[in-house]
C-alpha cells in the first residue's frame, strides 16, 4: 500500500464544481478510472474555515458496503462533510450522527410511532393535499411546477403529521430550504437552530394540552427499556424529519417530472398503466434523481482500498448520486427506465442501520401525487429549462415551467 493520496483534478468540496454542467460525466470518470480519491477542503464561500479533506467513494458496491459497515465507517463522528463538535453533531443531525447502540435505541423509539400503519392512516390527508396542490393552478393553463404545485406538498403533509399550524408552515419551508441548500454552512446551522426552537414551542403546546392522539404526543410517551426521548431529542428529531421529509420528496417529484419530460416514452407507459407501474416507477425516479447526493462517514480503523490506505479518523464521503448511475449495476444508467428490475437504488441510503426512516412515507407521497397529477392534468408538460439549486447536498430544482389544458378543479 502507498501513502500517496490520488486526487481527481478537482475538489468535490469546491462550490464551483457544483455549477458544472458535466457533473455526471465527472463522476462517471471517477467510477471508471479513480474510484477512491482524496479531495482537499480549501477555504470557500461555503466553508470559510476550510477543512482537513476527505476520501470519496463513488461506486455502487463501495457505497453500499460502507453504508452497511458501521463498525468500520461510522456515522458517530458526523454525517456532514464539515467537522463539528460533539454537541453540534447532536443538534444538527440527531440520530443521523449516532452510532450503535445509541442510534439503535433512538431509532427503536421512533419506529414505534412512525410505522407503516401511521402512514396508511394518513392516506386521506396525503391524497387531499395532492389534489389541493394541483387544484390551485388547474384553471391557469401554466405554472411553475416547483413554486406553484409541488413545492409545499410534502411540507403540508409533514405539517399535519407534526401538528404544525397551517400559518407557520411557509416559514418552516423557507428555513428548510436554507438549511439544506447550504448544508454544512453557518447559515444552514442558523436555520436549523430556528427550526429546533420552534419545535420546543410546539412540544410545550402538545404537552400542555395533554394531547396523546397525535404524532408528537405519541412520541413524547414512547419508550424503550423504560427510557423516553427528552424534549431536546424530540425537537432535534422534529427538525430532522421536517428537513428530510420536505426537501427530498419535493425534489424527487420536481426533478423526477423533469426526467419524465426527457424520456416521454417512459412517461407514456406510466400514464397508460399507472396502478401496475407506479411502485417501480417511483424507485426509478428516486434512483435517477438521487435527491440526497451524499452523507459522510469516518473510518474507525485503517482500511485498505484500491491500493490506498484510508487512515483511522479520516473522513469518507459516500456519493449516492454516483452510485445510482453506476454502469456496472444499472444498464444505461443515465436513462430513465421505469420498469427497471432489479433496482437496488441507494436514494434512501445504501442499506444498513441508517436506512431512511421516512422511506415508507416518501414512497406513498410520490405515488399519490403522480396519480392525481395525471388524473387532473393529463397533458401537463415542461415548457422551459429547470433552474437547479446550487448545492452539493440536494439535487433539487427551484423552478420548472409547465403548461397544460386549463380545466375546472377536481372536487373530492
Amino acid at each position: 500500500m502507498t501513502n500517496a493520496r490520488p486526487t481527481a483534478g478537482f475538489s468535490l468540496a469546491d462550490p464551483n464544481f457544483w455549477l458544472r454542467t458535466d457533473q455526471d460525466a465527472a463522476f462517471a470518470q471517477l467510477r471508471r478510472d479513480a474510484p477512491l480519491t482524496w479531495h482537499e477542503e480549501e477555504k470557500s464561500t461555503w466553508f470559510p474555515d476550510g477543512g482537513r479533506g476527505f476520501w470519496s467513494l463513488v461506486r455502487h458496491e463501495d457505497v453500499s458496503l460502507a453504508s452497511k459497515d458501521q463498525a468500520t465507517f461510522t456515522s458517530g463522528e458526523g454525517t456532514e462533510i464539515v467537522d463539528l463538535t460533539p454537541s453540534e453533531r447532536h443538534i444538527f443531525g440527531g440520530m443521523l450522527n449516532m452510532h450503535a447502540p445509541e442510534h439503535a435505541k433512538y431509532r427503536s423509539i421512533v419506529n414505534r410511532v412512525l410505522t407503516p400503519r401511521t402512514v396508511e392512516a394518513m392516506n386521506d390527508v396525503i391524497d387531499a393535499q395532492a389534489v389541493a396542490s394541483i387544484n390551485r393552478v388547474v384553471e391557469r393553463g401554466s405554472a411553475d411546477f416547483v413554486e406553484d404545485i409541488v413545492g409545499d406538498y410534502p411540507a403540508q403533509i409533514i405539517g399535519e403529521l407534526l401538528s404544525v399550524p397551517t400559518a407557520d408552515r411557509a416559514h418552516l419551508i423557507d428555513l428548510t430550504v436554507q438549511a439544506l441548500a447550504a448544508y454544512g454552512t453557518k447559515d444552514a446551522y442558523a436555520a436549523y437552530l430556528e427550526i429546533i426552537d420552534y419545535a420546543h414551542q410546539l412540544i410545550a403546546s402538545v404537552r400542555a394540552n395533554g394531547s396523546d392522539d397525535n404524532f408528537l404526543g405519541r412520541l413524547l410517551a414512547a419508550e424503550v427499556d423504560g427510557e423516553r426521548m427528552t424534549d431536546q431529542d424530540i425537537a432535534i428529531f422534529f427538525a430532522l424529519l421536517l428537513t428530510a421529509g420536505i426537501e427530498t420528496t419535493a425534489t424527487t417529484l420536481a426533478t423526477g417530472f423533469y426526467g419524465l419530460s426527457l424520456f416521454p416514452d417512459q412517461r407514456a407507459q406510466l400514464q397508460g398503466d399507472f396502478d401496475v407501474r407506479s411502485a417501480a416507477a417511483v424507485e426509478e425516479l428516486i434512483r435517477w434523481v438521487s435527491p440526497v447526493k451524499h452523507f459522510r462517514r469516518t473510518a474507525t480503523r485503517d482500511v485498505e482500498m484500491y491500493g490506498q490506505t484510508i487512515k483511522q479518523g479520516e473522513k469518507v464521503v459516500l456519493w449516492y448520486n454516483s452510485a445510482n448511475r453506476d454502469e456496472s449495476v444499472f444498464e444505461l444508467a443515465d436513462n430513465l427506465n421505469l420498469a427497471r428490475d432489479p433496482n437496488p437504488q441507494v436514494g434512501f441510503g445504501g442499506g444498513g442501520p441508517h436506512f431512511c426512516l421516512g422511506a415508507v412515507l416518501a414512497r406513498k407521497e410520490a405515488v399519490v401525487f403522480l396519480r392525481r397529477l395525471f388524473e387532473i392534468l393529463p397533458d401537463v408538460e415542461v415548457t422551459g429549462e429547470p433552474t437547479f439549486v446550487h448545492s452539493n447536498f440536494v439535487n433539487a430544482v427551484s423552478s420548472l415551467p409547465v403548461s397544460y389544458t386549463a380545466r375546472t378543479p377536481l372536487h373530492i
